[in-house]
């Protein structure tokens, strides 16, 4: 062994004594008043204990405000009465949001759709109504039309040039559009006549089922007919061969077409005029109603906030309330609770992390005494702490295990948590144990006066005793007091 070892062992073997020294003296003059004794680490049961100090409140307390002002004119409550969920509170004077409502109410009445509907309905049928009317007209004038200028075209352009076929492939065209038939064969005034399809067959099956949809196929083949007509008309040469007659027949038919035509355009564009003024009618008025159901369920809201009601089943703690007079919005005029008392604590922080949720608790009350014990359970415990008065705690709320009508919020409540238990365990009194810069000694009574300080390391505690977890052994005597 080097003479630096040496040097450096017999140091810390003086350290060690003197700080040994030290323990002793300063446990021995400190606890010269008292009476000092030496007993002998047991084997038993030891139940850690917290004692804390809460106050038993209400799980759920509210103070509660109107949200408009106005004046107060019922008070349905007093303090100390018992409440349940939704009952009527107090109420401030509605009067003015009640005739808004009303005046509401019959605006929308007004702007019954089903109203608006059927005037809508009634226009377009009207619409509908002439448009069959102008078809079984205009019909009728194209195929008078077609049989006069038939006669003339027969009379005077039937021979094969190039023009007469032009206007027999012209007037093939407008027989077909109008009457449904076409064939190879030279058109007579009297096979025409015979015809019945066409425009002329879709304005009769419109007259026999007058839906919209056939009127409307109607009014469109019957145009289609009319034009081809016009054009039949206007490719027959007026020349010299053409009596006086008949050129005031086709001037005179070239009219009628020409009035038919506008007539039957007018009443497409007029109904389809109506639909869109339907469409526009019926999707203005459905926003109206909208907008004004909208404005109903507002005022109805206002109208509600205008009484107070429970928001839970419990009790009246406060109530400033004055039938008559006058309150602010947002100022609180009545306090209510719930019928779920429970005890609210602050834990320190060199104790919460023995507490848990579920932990059990004995209770007492000021109010009662020692001797009535309440028993609890801990149902949270704030995982931020709070400071208090400088001091770091952690806020846990207890819940009684039985309802009991004796218990008032407001009271005093003291607690004791037992958060764990250990049994067939080494311990001594825990006035034998010395704490010095974060670690934990004892004074072993070595005999013949002689004595020991030694380090130990410690578990649980209780109100009496320290559960040993090294330095001793069973039977080994230490000084305590």
């Amino acid at each position: 062994m080097t003479k630096q070892n040496k040097i450096l062992i017999t140091s810390g073997i003086i350290v060690v004594t003197l700080v040994a020294s030290v323990l002793i003296y300063s446990y021995f003059s400190k606890t010269s008043a008292t009476t000092i004794y030496s007993t002998e680490a047991r084997q038993g049961t030891i139940t850690e204990k917290i004692n804390l100090t809460g106050q038993v409140k209400a799980s759920q307390g509210v103070d509660l405000a109107f949200e408009g002002s106005g004046k107060i004119i019922a008070n349905h409550v007093k303090v100390g009465d018992k409440i349940y969920a939704g009952q009527s509170l107090l109420s401030i004077d509605s009067s003015i949001l009640q005739s808004q409502l009303k005046q509401a109410e019959a605006q929308l009445k007004i702007l019954d759709i089903n109203t608006v509907q059927s005037k809508t309905d009634s226009g377009l049928k009207t619409a509908y109504a002439s448009g069959l009317g102008y078809v079984q007209k205009s019909v009728t004038v194209a195929k008078n039309t077609l049989l006069v200028i038939t006669d003339i075209q027969y009379s005077h352009f039937l021979t094969q040039t190039n023009d007469n076929i032009n206007i027999q492939n012209t007037k093939a065209k407008a027989v077909y559009s109008l009457l449904g038939q076409s064939n190879a064969e030279t058109w007579t005034s009297e096979s025409i006549a015979s015809l019945n399809g066409g425009a002329f067959g879709l304005a009769q099956t419109a007259i026999n089922n007058p839906t919209n949809e056939n009127i409307d196929t109607a009014l469109s083949a019957t145009l289609s007919a009319l034009e081809d007509i016009r054009s039949f008309i206007n490719i027959i040469p007026i020349n010299s061969s053409l009596t006086a007659t008949e050129r005031a027949s086709i001037v005179a038919e070239k009219t009628n077409i020409s009035t038919e035509i506008i007539t039957i355009s007018n009443s497409i564009q007029a109904i389809s005029s109506q639909k869109i003024n339907n469409d526009a009618t019926i999707t203005t008025t459905n926003a109206q109603i909208e907008a004004a159901k909208a404005s109903i369920d507002a005022i109805k809201t206002q109208i509600s906030k205008t009484t107070i009601r429970a928001l839970f089943n419990g009790k009246v703690d406060k109530d400033d309330a004055i039938v008559g007079s006058i309150v602010s919005a947002g100022t609180p005029v009545i306090t209510i609770s719930n019928d779920n008392l429970e005890i609210q604590v602050n834990i320190p922080e060199s104790e919460v992390s023995n507490v848990k949720v579920g932990s059990k608790a004995n209770i007492t009350l000021d109010a009662f005494g020692t001797n009535e014990v309440f028993s609890a359970t801990v149902v949270s415990v704030d995982s931020v702490q709070t400071l208090e008065n400088g001091i770091s705690v952690y806020k846990a709320r207890l819940k009684f295990t039985d309802t009991d009508e004796r218990i008032k919020s407001g009271m005093t409540a003291n607690i004791t948590i037992t958060p764990e238990t250990h049994s067939d365990v080494l311990m001594i009194p825990s006035s034998a144990v010395i704490q010095k810069n974060g670690k934990y000694f004892v004074i072993i009574d070595k005999g013949n006066s002689e004595k020991e300080a030694r380090e130990i390391t410690i578990g649980l505690k209780d109100n009496q005793n320290t559960e040993i977890l090294s330095g001793l052994i069973l039977g080994e005597k230490v000084y305590s007091y």
